[in-house]
């Protein structure tokens, strides 16, 4: 079976990654980590160069090239997804013995997570610097964190709020196949937009949604 194959075994579903991630990025990723295998390059590297290259969009931000700095947000986001399909192929590969066992699986997606909300949130911060009102960059990268930590919350106190979230989903939409909540993937894809069109208006209404979905999430909560 070729890497290609075996890569779309791995990859998570819709149900599992989010519309925007399934169905956008990870059609592109798959390419990128086919390239990353044969290279042989370790997954952690490859959380790193997710790392630089939201600093890298800071970095032409700050030259003004807002189009070009809206197209290399969604560069991170590609590369977040390439770590985890390249760490579970190699998994694969130790499980066939064609790998070396490693000890650092966990430590990777610990430092996925933590990269990508540094990286991440510093490109908020000075997306609102760089069009004039850091205190607006203040203010979205706030509710950013507020998502964060409800999200870490709720994972702790409520195990099952997969099962919480999809249920009321399907009450307001019905029975859909897929995650449609405020995903990581759907966050990329807004900001990509606000920085393309430099809108600081619409970067502080992407704060608003941030702090409207951090108070809907105590709401559906509330019974549980």
């Amino acid at each position: 079976m070729s890497i290609y194959q075996e890569l779309k075994k791995l990859q998570k579903d819709p149900d599992k990654s989010g519309y925007v991630t399934f169905y956008f990025y990870r059609k592109i990723s798959i390419f990128l980590s086919i390239i990353f295998i044969k290279l042989k390059i370790h997954q952690n590297l490859i959380t790193i160069l997710s790392m630089l290259s939201d600093f890298l969009v800071i970095y032409v931000m700050s030259l003004q090239h807002w189009i070009l700095a809206g197209i290399l947000v969604n560069l991170g986001a590609i590369l977040d997804r390439c770590d985890g399909e390249v760490a579970r192929y190699y998994k694969l590969e130790e499980k066939q013995g064609k790998r070396e066992k490693t000890k650092d699986i966990k430590y990777g997606a610990y430092l996925d997570v933590v990269l990508g909300i540094i990286g991440f949130s510093l490109i908020m911060f000075f997306a609102g610097y760089f069009m004039g009102s850091w205190q607006i960059g203040v203010f979205v990268m706030f509710g950013f964190f507020m998502v964060l930590i409800s999200s870490l919350a709720s994972t702790v106190e409520f195990p099952d709020k997969k099962k919480i979230a999809r249920k009321f989903e399907e009450g307001l939409l019905g029975k859909i196949k897929g995650r449609i909540g405020f995903t990581s993937g759907l966050q990329r894809v807004l900001i990509s937009l606000i920085i393309i069109f430099s809108s600081l208006w619409a970067l502080f209404a992407f704060g608003i949604l941030c702090y409207a979905f951090f108070i809907l999430r105590f709401w559906v909560y509330r019974k549980h």
